[in-house]
């Protein structure tokens, strides 16, 4: 990395767990706004999207017991049955770090292609973990929040300035 001062030194995902913690708090603020018609349907995960963001950056930053609690707390926060989000968010946690090294082979839209499908599967396994239980599915909507899920971890990927594939390199 090059010598930069201090204070304009370009975000690293090493630095520690407090950007992690910022960034998992300004997600569960987002999550928090009164969303409403198509802009609630076409809504990202942004806890789930922060959370793999940085399960795929940190070697130990992320734990399956950290996203089964961050997917209890997103689960009252959306008055949801009670371990939907936990069981989705410890399934994307989970294949995220499987695929880490695969992950970090590719460049930023190679890697935006592999999240999608993760994203997918990750929706569907809220969706039936809430329809197993009472709520019934609610459309195909599922298709375009992993969508908006791959955009926003795509920008928070840019923003971080650190494809995994560049960042292993030196």
């Amino acid at each position: 990395m090059r010598g930069y001062p201090e204070s304009r030194q370009p975000f690293d995902a090493s630095h520690g767990w407090r950007m992690m913690v910022f960034t998992l708090l300004a997600a569960f603020l987002l999550k928090q706004f009164p969303w409403q018609g198509i802009g609630l349907m076409i809504r990202p995960d942004f806890v789930l999207v922060v959370l793999l963001f940085w399960a795929q950056r940190r070697q130990q930053g992320v734990s399956l017991g950290l996203a089964f609690l961050l997917g209890v707390f997103a689960d009252v926060q959306d008055g949801v049955v009670l371990g939907q989000h936990a069981l989705a968010y410890s399934v994307g946690v989970f294949l995220v770090q499987y695929f880490r090294r695969r992950l970090a082979m590719f460049t930023l839209p190679q890697q935006a292609l592999q999240i999608f499908p993760l994203l997918l599967l990750i929706e569907v396994v809220a969706l039936m973990a809430g329809w197993m239980s009472t709520r019934t599915p609610h459309g195909g909507w599922v298709f375009a929040s992993a969508f908006t899920g791959t955009l926003l971890w795509w920008a928070l990927a840019a923003a971080g300035k650190m494809p995994a594939a560049r960042a292993t390199q030196e």
